[in-house]
């Protein structure tokens, strides 16, 4: 979460800035279009093979090779363990897979734009393509280095190493739009202001990669070098759960992770295919803002719950396992609830006056961030279920999955495409039809899970301990009716700054009250809380 809150408040730096000497336009087409492109190229590559990896036994954790006794000085450097190599095998595949993929997305981006080289009047947008296929390529190479780290449940030398990439990428970004104007001040626009976005990136693949080297050659008993070299290993006889061959199973993934990026980012593909730049740009501020309470919790929330249960069904199905996995998606069902609500209610209040401030705080954004704050906690309460979901269903159960995911993003493809293109809501209406996605894979995942419990004939996880205690609901409404009835006289948006100083004000002492009432009246649930955080992950006990 730390990690996550960096990578958010950074980004949200950069983007106020970048907009500022980019424009929307140019900031639209690098977030939306360009991302589009990059995200494709990394999660078809590497998604399904990362799940797979998480199946694949980890009991020899140590690194060593097992080719030397115990307590001998190697004379030679030492290599990767049976386990490790296993690891190692699979996480080459994407880097392979990347290279295919990212020939084939250069072929249709080169020849969609040979025509227009520069589409929306935005320079450079071919090489700005370019080097973003370069920046994927990049970053897959650290997929040996992260999965090794993942099966060591190493979540600190992570997040350092995001953190430092993040940095890298901003620093980059402004310098790269600083020297553009200063350079190219010819009386128009910026010359780079999309390229820098696109060295941004590159810049961050490499600062990525060299951190992984550098801390995991500090974890590994071998030199890093090894973790790029294929080598054959005995057959493990100690298959995955329910006797799915690893092969398999990342085939499976990568069809369901196909499906999962249609769902992620279809309002790109959507936006890309109706929106012009400038409602890109909209969309653009919109999500990254607004993602920013999803980045910082319940994405951190979603990657230790998927290891943690994949840790449990590769131990077995005992009853224990199962009865730990449902406490722990109880306590964070409520976790998500609270801070759900909290979201809620001073998200669409509050969020137009820190919006006035970088002046970004016109009608279509400030509706497009009312809906995306309506949208985020079924986003939470989806990220630790699915990820339930992922880690315990056999072949079959993720082929029946992804039939049903297929349904879902059919349905969610024509609302996103009859409300931006038709009824012409823009954003918001994008955002609107993602919220109906997300409550049909709630729905989907929380009847899955009732049938997994119900099968083993254990008790599965209850909605009634997922509820937020009632004086905490309440307190939450007080400060939303109380912030109501003070923007009706004042205002939404008060036009001096000591006005918006003041609604900021009365925000912040409405979020204290509401919070020492979440303090006092949920004191057993924040117990639970603090026995999970301390929990070992490798132990997957709930407390």
């Amino acid at each position: 979460m730390g990690l996550q809150a960096f990578v958010r408040l950074a980004s949200f730096a950069t983007n106020a800035v970048a907009v500022g000497i980019a424009g929307r336009r140019a900031f639209g087409i690098a977030s939306v279009q360009l991302e589009l492109l990059l995200s494709t190229l990394l999660f078809l590559s590497r998604e399904g093979m990362r799940n797979a990896i998480l199946r694949l036994q980890t009991a020899d954790r140590g690194g060593g090779g097992d080719d030397q006794a115990q307590g001998a000085a190697p004379a030679a450097p030492r290599r990767p363990s049976t386990q490790d190599q296993r690891v190692i095998n699979a996480a080459l595949i994407p880097i392979a897979a990347g290279c295919v993929l990212a020939g084939c997305l250069y072929a249709a981006g080169v020849g969609r734009s040979s025509s227009e080289p520069d589409p929306d009047g935005v320079p450079h947008h071919r090489l700005s393509l370019v080097l973003y296929i370069v920046a994927a390529l990049v970053e897959l190479c650290v997929e040996p280095l992260f999965a090794l780290s993942r099966t060591r449940v190493l979540f600190k030398l992570q997040a350092r190493c995001e953190g430092i990439a993040v940095s890298c990428r901003c620093a980059v970004v402004i310098a790269t739009l600083l020297v553009g104007q200063v350079a190219f001040d010819g009386g128009g626009a910026n010359p780079l202001r999309l390229v820098a976005f696109a060295v941004g990136q590159l810049a961050y693949a490499a600062a990525i990669l060299m951190a992984f080297a550098w801390f995991m050659s500090r974890e590994l008993c071998y030199p890093v070098r090894m973790c790029y070299v294929p080598r054959a290993v005995p057959r493990d006889r100690a298959q995955p759960r329910d006797g799915d061959a690893i092969g398999g199973l990342a085939a499976t993934f990568v069809g369901q992770s196909l499906l999962k990026h249609l769902l992620t980012q279809g309002d790109s593909i959507v936006l890309t295919r109706f929106a012009a730049a400038d409602e890109m740009g909209v969309f653009a501020l919109v999500s990254n803002y607004g993602s920013i309470p999803a980045r910082i919790v319940f994405l951190p929330l979603e990657e230790a719950s998927r290891a943690v249960f994949s840790r449990m069904a590769a131990a077995g199905s005992a009853q224990g396992d199962a009865q730990n996995a449902a406490r722990i998606m109880e306590t964070l069902g409520r976790l998500q609830l609270l801070l759900g609500a909290l979201v809620v209610v001073f998200g669409p209040l509050y969020a137009p006056v820190l919006l006035s401030f970088i002046r970004q705080n016109d009608s279509a954004v400030c509706r497009a961030l009312a809906a995306y704050c309506l949208y985020l906690p079924l986003m939470g309460l989806n990220g630790f279920l699915e990820a339930f979901v992922h880690s315990v269903a056999s072949k079959r159960q993720l082929v029946r999955a992804n039939a049903w995911m297929a349904a879902f993003t059919a349905a969610y493809m024509a609302a996103a495409a009859l409300a931006l293109g038709w009824l012409g809501l823009g954003s918001a209406g994008i955002i609107a039809a993602n919220m109906l996605n997300m409550a049909l894979r709630v729905a989907y995942c929380a009847s899955f899970i009732s049938s997994w419990y119900a099968q083993r004939q254990v008790a599965g996880p209850r909605v009634a301990a997922m509820l937020p205690h009632p004086a905490a609901v309440g307190a939450c409404l007080a400060a939303g009716a109380i912030t109501v009835v003070s923007a009706w006289f004042s205002g939404p948006v008060p036009h001096s700054a000591q006005g918006r100083l003041a609604m900021l004000a009365l925000g912040a002492a409405l979020g204290a009250a509401v919070l020492a009432a979440i303090w006092r009246c949920e004191q057993p649930f924040i117990q639970s809380v603090r026995a999970l955080r301390s929990s070992p992950p490798h132990h997957a006990k709930a407390e």
